[in-house]
C-alpha cells in the first residue's frame, strides 16, 4: 500500500499492517499508486537499401 506523509509530501511503500498503523495518525493518508503512461509501441522498418 502506498501512504503519504502530509507534513513531508513524501509517498512510502508500506506493508498493510504498517499502513494501517500509520493511518491511525493525522500525519498519513493513503493514495493510489499512479498509473503508468503507456506510449504507443514504436515499429521499426527493415532497411531495404542494405542488400
Amino acid at each position: 500500500m502506498l501512504v503519504k506523509n502530509l507534513k513531508t509530501d513524501i509517498t512510502w511503500a508500506v506493508t498493510e499492517e504498517h499502513g494501517v498503523r500509520l493511518l491511525r495518525t493525522d500525519e498519513f493518508e493513503e493514495v493510489e499508486a499512479p498509473k503508468p503512461k503507456r506510449t504507443p509501441a514504436k515499429k521499426f522498418e527493415s532497411d531495404e537499401t542494405e542488400k
